[in-house]
């Protein structure tokens, strides 16, 4: 297949609109992420791609084809859904080869083709077991197996690693870029999980209420994000948005929330903004804690809670009455009520609108 193409495509159920003119190009070969909360449109978008939904509005390519009324079975598209729709009766192997025997494939070409996947996944001495004798993470496994086995032009994945515990998702993440790269497949892969989306993605199409908040390459969107939607939702933990004022200082332009106060006098744009509200954005991994000589912007906060997630710790910090996380990538202990000195660089800052939410620096 070549490029996948998704062009002002629209799906209402009754009066809700799910999808909003839905534009997007899949480059042949990219492992494209589909970002959004529960509710924004992931599944309902892939469902269209896979010819399960016909949108009122748009239409969806397959190269140059036009497959908007191609019914699925006819489009060579592998869809996984989340709860996997494994066949409980049947053992792993014939679940996996149960689209193989749709084709009308002989015994030996089966197996042969069942074990080249099972063997590629890590799964060939499950073959034997029932779906129910497995673990979840091994159940994932056999579901993109029977996926792979009919070598589709598309594979679709919706929310596939969300029911799966943190140590499994980690492993799948690997498994899936193995599974790009080892097979050339086009990945168009849903999920609520920004650590998706940043661990694997090549290109994101981030959705919020039906409507593309962004479509870049991930670390463009991750970077230079468009709105304050994509500021927060595409980050772990989820970036800082402060709202204060753009106020003069004799020659000075400052940015004031609470007891905090920047001097911004660098970002001319910010002149025409004096007198009005403005959000600040920070990400929790650009705030350094100690250590803060020869950075822009420095503080003394006290911290207020240092949640261990992992190896990693947010620590939550009050900066002259404003609360700020910061993200340390190790175990970070300091008792709640201590003080620490806080800094970050004038380059780590974002600016957004308050009225519309959109990035005043793009």
């Amino acid at each position: 297949m070549e490029e996948v193409r998704i062009q002002n495509v629209t799906k209402r159920f009754g009066k809700k609109v799910a999808l909003q003119e839905i534009s997007a190009r899949v480059p042949k070969g990219s492992f494209f992420c589909i970002l959004g909360e529960p509710g924004a449109g992931k599944t309902t978008l892939l469902r269209v791609i896979a010819g399960l939904e016909i949108p009122e509005e748009g239409e969806v390519f397959f190269g140059d084809q036009d497959v908007t009324l191609v019914p699925p079975q006819r489009r060579n598209v592998a869809f996984v859904f989340q709860d996997f729709a494994l066949y409980p009766h049947m053992s792993v192997f014939e679940n996996i080869a149960s689209p193989l025997r749709l084709k009308g494939l002989g015994e030996e070409a089966i197996r042969k083709k069942v074990l080249e996947v099972a063997s590629f996944l890590k799964i060939e001495k499950l073959l034997d077991r029932l779906p129910g004798f497995v673990s979840g993470g091994e159940r994932q496994r056999v579901a993109i197996a029977r996926a792979l086995v009919k070598e589709p032009t598309l594979c679709l994945f919706d929310e596939p690693l969300v029911n799966l515990d943190y140590k499994i998702r980690e492993d799948m993440r690997a498994q899936f870029k193995l599974m790009q790269r080892e097979f050339g497949q086009t990945i168009i892969f849903a999920t609520p999980d920004p650590i998706d989306a940043l661990s694997m993605a090549d290109i994101v199409l981030v959705l919020h209420e039906g409507r593309v908040q962004q479509l870049a390459n991930v670390w463009e969107a991750y970077r230079k994000p468009a709105n304050v939607f994509v500021g927060r939702y595409l980050g772990f933990p989820e970036m800082n948005i402060l709202e204060g004022r753009i106020v003069r200082s004799g020659e000075r332009l400052f940015w004031e929330s609470g007891g905090l106060r920047l001097d911004v006098s660098s970002w001319e744009f910010l002149k025409t903004y004096e007198g009005t509200t403005v959000l600040l954005g920070l990400r929790p991994e650009e705030i350094r804690l100690g250590g803060v000589d020869g950075l822009d912007f420095t503080f003394e906060a006290i911290v207020i809670l240092g949640e261990v997630v992992g190896s990693d710790t947010i620590v939550h910090l009050s900066v002259n009455g404003v609360t700020l996380r910061a993200f340390v990538p190790q175990i970070f202990r300091k008792p709640s009520g201590e003080k620490v000195s806080v800094g970050f660089r004038r380059e780590s800052l974002y600016f957004f609108s308050s009225a519309n939410g959109k990035n005043l620096l793009l």
